[in-house]
């Protein structure tokens, strides 16, 4: 039975690639698809590079996998003398992996010929999944070729871990070859553990992207000069960083109620998509708030700060008083909980917050960040923590205190992995 459905799964896979790259030739970020000719040679399987000893071959989606594994995998292919090898489902997150010095391709589709001489051809020692991909024919044909597949900073959807419970001998066949999944959270670890096939072979080793923080803020000079020259003062600064088109209304709303009992607050809106900056725009003219583009900001600046820039969230953030961290109000499921933390920032965020499930849980348990739903709560936050200084302190402690705790799932996953290979239990 698991046989027949990985042929179904095989059969639908062109039709499915398709429909994905149709629904972004349709969507407003459309222009990624403009290399889509360039990238069919890889995108077939084509190209796999040729190594002097076999590869650790990693996986990951796009940018924010590629960067959660940017400490892991060199350090585990010094650890196992191998040379480092990524593929990726986008151009941009292959970009990032050649940031790293390793080789990089685009993965070939999900389909099992494509998939089997892919792995053929490389050769690799291990197989390294990231977060959520799970790819049934790249997995059934690394278990054929007897190569160990670890899925790391694993996380999985309720969900999805239904549909793969639902699907038993198809899920069971494509896991014959997992030896590990290293999973972010008890909750994933849980819903992991339920699936055929991985009893036994599931451990909590943490956050990936935890231990990465801790980095200089790309642009800091440039956002503290803005401060400076910009008339702002010592009023304080509320930055609203990733953040969707469907939660903005939210955000101005809840910013411009605390202005009633905060007077002089300033908004910065980082939206996560500069491509559907010109949403955020028309939200703005229609609700009558004057705001500056970061790029016109020489020429003045109002009381609202569009940002049009990449790279300068964390700048923000550590020139705030109170943040907000987008993906949570509506279904994206949460960017990064703890950025703001770095700076000892109290962090607001909405309920939506699954893809940062451990650091929202740990944030809320411990006081450093707060969950809301509506902009009449967010309002309510930003007003108790900016006219109570000894909230705000407690609130800012307790936020760096939260991401100490958080940080070593770097060497637990490693020494988990090389554990499994030694022959002993993930």
């Amino acid at each position: 039975m698991g046989h027949f459905l990985l042929l179904i799964y095989s059969l639908l896979a062109p039709a499915i690639a398709g429909l994905y790259a149709l629904f972004f030739l349709l969507s407003p970020r459309r222009a990624l698809m403009r290399g889509l000719g360039g990238e069919l040679g890889e995108r077939l399987g084509d190209g796999a590079p040729d190594f002097a000893s076999r590869p650790l071959w990693v996986h990951a989606a796009s940018v924010g996998e590629v960067r959660a594994v940017s400490r892991l995998a060199p350090e585990l292919a010094a650890r196992l003398g191998a040379p480092l090898f990524f593929t990726s489902s986008t151009a941009a997150g292959r970009a990032e992996a050649l940031k790293t010095g390793a080789e990089a391709r685009l993965a070939p589709l999900d389909l099992y010929p494509l998939t089997a001489a892919f792995v053929a051809r490389l050769r690799p020692r291990l197989l390294l999944l990231v977060e959520t991909e799970i790819w049934p024919a790249t997995l059934y044909s690394a278990a054929n070729a007897h190569v160990p597949v670890f899925f790391v900073n694993a996380r999985i959807s309720p969900g999805t871990a239904r549909l793969y419970r639902f699907l038993g001998p198809f899920t069971r066949l494509a896991f014959t070859g997992v030896r590990g999944v290293l999973a972010q959270s008890q909750a994933d670890a849980d819903r992991f553990s339920a699936l055929p096939g991985l009893a036994g072979k599931v451990l909590v080793t943490g956050n990936l992207k935890h231990d990465l923080l801790g980095a200089a803020a790309g642009g800091a000079g440039q956002v503290k000069g803005f401060v400076s020259a910009s008339g702002w003062g010592d009023a304080p600064i509320f930055t609203a960083g990733s953040t969707h088109p469907p939660e903005e209304p939210a955000i101005l709303d809840a910013w411009l109620k605390a202005r009633e009992k905060v007077p002089g607050l300033k908004l910065v809106l980082v939206p996560r998509h500069l491509e559907r900056l010109g949403e955020t725009e028309a939200l703005l003219k229609g609700r009558g708030v004057g705001f500056t583009r970061w790029s016109r900001a020489a020429a003045g600046v109002e009381d609202c700060l569009l940002v049009d820039a990449m790279g300068l969230l964390q700048a923000f953030y550590s020139v705030s008083a109170v943040c907000f961290v987008g993906g949570t109000l509506d279904d994206t499921g949460g960017h990064n909980l703890l950025e703001p933390a770095l700076f000892g920032r109290p962090a607001l965020f909405g309920p939506n917050y699954r893809n940062a499930g451990q650091a929202g849980d740990a944030l809320i348990k411990e006081k450093g960040g707060f969950l809301v739903e509506t902009a009449s709560q967010m309002a309510g936050n930003l007003v108790r923590l900016l006219t109570d200084p000894a909230a705000l302190s407690a609130a800012q402690a307790n936020s760096s205190k939260t991401l100490s705790s958080l940080k070593g799932a770097t060497e637990r996953t490693v020494s988990a992995i090389l554990q499994a290979r030694a022959g002993r239990t993930a």
